[in-house]
């Protein structure tokens, strides 16, 4: 007999679903527009909702309605009209109609985070390094526990959990994780996940919830189109076209470190070799938590693990901008901040001239969101994957 898929739709609680049965859909199409536009457009009002939606004033209201009266948004105050007609009100999503947890498991490090329905989140680091995979997520959940308890929720009100995971995609909800991660390889993490933690639980590479996290709160609101570098223990990245994730056909998509061959790949742009190069210069730093937690410019070996890289980032750049043609491509990740700005100084555009135009490249930029990027996308993840 053949295993069902693990699927975690199918776990959602009946409370949360639209009938009062509890069965079928969270939410219908067109709830899902009207919530992403409150979502992406914080202090929109309904008039403006309706001149950007196809849909009919009587089906904008009556959408309103349904999701006011299931607790899922509330009416603000009463705006003047920017041309003729009545007053509008402002549109809000309920903070408080249910929330979720963003788990990222680094190298050594994990992040946690609780996030409310608007997008308001507490967000807690502590350090795994060593840890067996049953001894982090006891940690992991003893600090998600305290978390809901902070944030006055209870369990029942947790509508799932985004869990990332340095590594590429194997099939399913398996991952390759890098070398500290071993224990954590080649395991279906979604059902054993769900299963420890009484909830649905999504899964995703660190890099792609990283992107999330720049399209639900950062630079996602003004361009759809960019990519997130994440720059960690190895190298990735998450690509956005359109607003939505990309994930290709094997779930890779954005595994950046697979245009370097054997001999160019510890050249690139990962923070394991400026690790290595720093412990050889007697900086006494010993994961990549602890560099970017203290990172300072004038340690010995980085001006060297720049010289070493620079090359090679530049490429992955140019095939960016000649292969995706993002607006902006966004330094994150556990790169520190003065860091990601001295790689974009050295940056070079391959960009060659043709009766005297020149391409559009990307803007470079370093990530505002500052901290558990990647788990704090996680947190989005259940959200975006049902609601928005």
């Amino acid at each position: 007999m053949t295993q069902q898929a693990y699927d975690p739709h199918a776990l959602i609680a009946p409370r949360f679903r639209r009938d009062a049965a509890g069965g079928g859909a969270v939410v219908s199409a067109n709830e899902r527009q009207v919530l992403a536009q409150v979502w992406h457009r914080p202090g929109t009002t309904r008039t403006a909702l309706q001149r950007r939606l196809d849909l009919t004033q009587q089906s904008v209201h009556r959408i309103i309605a349904a999701l006011e009266s299931r607790g899922l948004m509330r009416l603000g105050d009463l705006q003047p009209p920017e041309f003729k007609g009545k007053p509008s009100p402002l549109l809000e999503l309920n903070p408080r109609h249910a929330c979720t947890v963003g788990i990222s498991v680094n190298t050594d490090s994990a992040g946690i985070v609780c996030m409310d329905f608007a997008g308001g989140f507490a967000v807690e680091a502590l350090s795994i390094d060593r840890l067996s995979m049953d001894e982090a997520l006891t940690a992991i959940e003893t600090c998600m526990d305290a978390l809901l308890s902070a944030g006055g929720w209870r369990r029942e009100e947790l509508f799932g959990i985004g869990f990332a995971i340095a590594g590429f995609v194997v099939d399913g909800t398996r991952y390759n994780a890098p070398e500290p991660l071993s224990e954590w390889s080649a395991v279906e993490l979604g059902p054993l996940l769900a299963a420890r933690f009484g909830a649905p639980v999504w899964t995703e590479n660190g890099a792609n919830t990283g992107a999330l996290c720049e399209r639900m709160l950062g630079v996602g609101r003004e361009v759809e189109n960019f990519v997130y570098l994440s720059f960690n223990y190895g190298f990735g990245g998450g690509i956005v076209l359109n607003g939505e994730l990309i994930r290709g056909g094997h779930g890779n998509a954005g595994e950046l470190s697979g245009m370097f061959d054997n001999t160019e790949s510890a050249h690139r742009p990962r923070l394991r070799s400026l690790l290595e190069m720093l412990q050889a210069e007697g900086v006494p730093v010993y994961t990549i938590a602890d560099l970017s937690q203290r990172f300072d410019m004038g340690w010995p070996g980085v001006s060297q693990w720049l010289d070493r890289v620079a090359r090679h980032h530049s490429r992955v750049i140019n095939v960016l901008a000649a292969t995706v043609d993002p607006e902006v491509v966004v330094f994150g990740g556990q790169i520190p901040p003065p860091l990601a700005e001295a790689l974009i100084a050295r940056t070079e555009f391959y960009n060659r001239s043709r009766h005297g135009i020149y391409r559009k490249m990307p803007r470079l930029c370093v990530s505002d969101i500052r901290g558990e990027t990647a788990a704090i996308g996680a947190a989005t993840l259940p959200l975006k994957e049902v609601f928005f």
